[in-house]
């Protein structure tokens, strides 16, 4: 007989059970360790998010301590206020020192005045501050003053000179006033007065009302004292000296020499020196050394000469 006949049927319900159980506990170990592989993959997925976040956190704090490091090199209000007044203190010591004291003073645009003239009208120095001491109003106040300067400028030219440049009044002719001369410009305006006679073309005729120095000479014929202007602007264009004028309300008597005149209208004689005609008679005249005699100037612009004065 089998061992297996011999097996009762207690026996092999117990053994089955046995059999089961087992199984059951194998099932277990793979139920368990399937569910260690899904927390495993649970956890590494976590720790990988945990990661990324560290390091979105570490990027955080580093922009930070940088920000912090920037604020703390950049320097605050008062010590920028600080090193403003230190720069501004330096420059104005230096602007103080030696390096600015005047040296040199330039004039320009002078012509009556010499350098040294102008310079003492305008008690300029030499030695003094360029920056603080330079005075620019009252050198202009006092250069104004005189008729003869008609505008002036001041200024600096760094690092030690004074610039002077002034536009002078030109005299062309003087008046008779009694034994004095008016030294008068192209626009009437009274120069000086003086008891020598100048060499300019010297003025006879008006009768002078108001003499005041840098102002046009007042006269009793203000019409004739015009053209008597104009005259002596074309006179000055067109190359033409005349010693004397004498003026009438008519004719002008003008003379070339002493012996020598031209008698015209003002605007005929005007005219001809405006056009060059008197210029070419003049020269024609001097080519034959002829210096006595009359030129009269008609009014359609002619010029007719007799020896005769």
């Amino acid at each position: 007989m089998s061992k297996d006949n011999n097996v009762t049927p207690e026996l092999n319900n117990k053994r089955s059970r046995e059999r089961n159980a087992v199984a059951g506990n194998a099932d277990e170990v793979n139920t368990v360790a399937g569910a260690d592989n899904i927390d495993s993959k649970e956890r590494v997925t976590d720790n990988f998010t945990e990661t990324v976040g560290d390091e979105s956190t570490l990027d955080e704090i580093e922009k930070r301590r940088e920000k912090r490091k920037r604020k703390l090199k950049k320097p605050g209000f008062f010590t920028r206020v600080f090193i403003v007044l230190g720069i501004l203190i330096a420059l104005i010591a230096f602007s103080m020192s030696g390096f600015f004291t005047v040296d040199t003073i330039d004039v320009q645009g002078n012509k009556y005045y010499t350098d040294e003239e102008i310079t003492n009208l305008a008690h300029a120095t030499t030695g003094r501050n360029l920056i603080y001491k330079l005075n620019k109003r009252q050198m202009l106040k006092y250069l104004e003053k005189n008729p003869y300067i008609e505008e002036a400028r001041v200024y600096r030219r760094l690092p030690s000179t004074i610039v002077i440049n002034v536009t002078e009044r030109i005299q062309i002719a003087a008046l008779t006033y009694g034994d004095q001369y008016l030294i008068i410009d192209g626009k009437g305006t009274l120069l000086r007065i003086t008891n020598t006679k100048p060499k300019l073309t010297i003025v006879t005729g008006f009768k002078v009302k108001k003499v005041e120095l840098g102002e046009q000479v007042g006269v009793s014929n203000t019409d004739l004292f015009k053209n008597l202007l104009s005259l002596l602007g074309s006179m000055q264009s067109g190359d033409v000296y005349f010693t004397k004028i004498n003026v009438t309300e008519l004719f002008i008597t003008a003379n070339v020499y002493d012996s020598l005149v031209v008698r015209s209208k003002y605007k005929d004689l005007k005219d001809t020196i405006d056009k060059g005609r008197l210029h070419k008679v003049l020269d024609e005249l001097f080519k034959r050394n002829i210096k006595r005699g009359t030129i009269t100037i008609s009014s359609d612009g002619y010029a007719s000469f007799t020896p005769e004065l």
